[in-house]
């Protein structure tokens, strides 16, 4: 699979229509047709569903637009990093987070860093850890702004010293609105919003104990708090959230209220072990390290 190719079939799974997503491309309609009907020859299987006036992707379509865009990504970046290959700190970083506190304190160091070197660009993708950490693997992101529990088998990494404080994300107008934190006591028989992180869910667990916890009636799962700010806006439930993803949310009728006793977690960076890296990754790292020594 040529990337020229890869990058038609993104056009056309963009625009639905093979004659609109020509006139994008520059290219003849009959000629674009052409190279898709040669991609799905040499897969072996059907692309797309040809409708009169639209197409659709089939499911095998679906899995291709994922991925072409991740090996597109991966070849833009590459070309960048081979062209930054000098000792001069220019060119782009691609950085990911969650919402957590720690992404306060990514906009900062980004902004110290960016004003020692101007030539400097940064790219933000966002996520939850274990998004961040795929990401990395696969070589999407440089460098990733994610929370404990992580398997770090493959990762270097900083820890910084900032805890994340776990608690329940609510109505206003709730009970437990009334109180200043939240018990074991107070979960039992409230429809609960889970975090969709399998080492998460455990780290709560022990926190309030297996017997506990199966008792607790979980109603959903959301990977990030925005999404789980709008269930609980709309009476799903209340939502297990870290405090730093809630000052994000921009909604007045909910409030936040810590577990008691506490629940915390560290934010981590972390990069791909033995990854061969540009010379501005590089000393971005460095950077990085230089902060959190100086901040203990």
């Amino acid at each position: 699979m040529e990337i020229r190719v890869l990058k038609y079939f993104l056009a056309v799974a963009r625009e639905g229509n093979i004659t609109r997503a020509a006139e994008i491309l520059h290219i003849t309609q009959p000629t674009l047709s052409r190279q898709l009907m040669q991609l799905e020859d040499e897969l072996g299987t059907a692309l797309f569903i040809r409708g009169k006036r639209k197409v659709l992707l089939t499911e095998t379509g679906m899995l291709l637009k994922r991925r072409a865009e991740e090996i597109i990504d991966l070849s833009e970046k590459t070309e960048l990093e081979i062209g930054n290959q000098t000792h001069e700190v220019t060119g782009e970083i691609v950085l990911a987070c969650g919402i957590t506190e720690a992404t306060k304190t990514m906009g900062k160091y980004m902004k110290e860093f960016k004003s020692l070197y101007p030539q400097v660009t940064f790219r933000i993708r966002n996520g939850n850890s274990d998004v961040i950490a795929e990401s990395i693997e696969n070589g999407l992101v440089d460098i990733g702004f994610v929370l404990e529990p992580m398997n770090l088998e493959k990762f270097d990494f900083l820890r910084l010293n900032q805890p994340e404080i776990w608690g329940i994300l609510m109505k206003k107008d709730s009970s437990l609105a009334q109180k200043d934190y939240v018990e074991v006591s107070d979960l039992k028989n409230l429809p609960l919003i889970n975090t969709s992180r399998l080492e998460t869910q455990n780290q709560f667990k022990e926190w309030i104990g297996e017997e506990q916890y199966q008792q607790l009636h979980f109603v959903a799962v959301s990977e990030l708090t925005t999404t789980a700010s709008i269930l609980v806006s709309n009476d799903i439930g209340s939502a297990i959230v870290i405090q730093g993803s809630y000052h994000y949310v921009a909604d007045d009728d909910l409030c936040f209220r810590p577990l008691f006793p506490q629940l915390t977690t560290n934010s981590l960076i972390i990069w791909k072990k033995y990854q061969s890296m540009s010379f501005t990754v590089s000393k971005f790292i460095d950077f990085l390290n230089k902060k959190i020594k100086e901040e203990q």
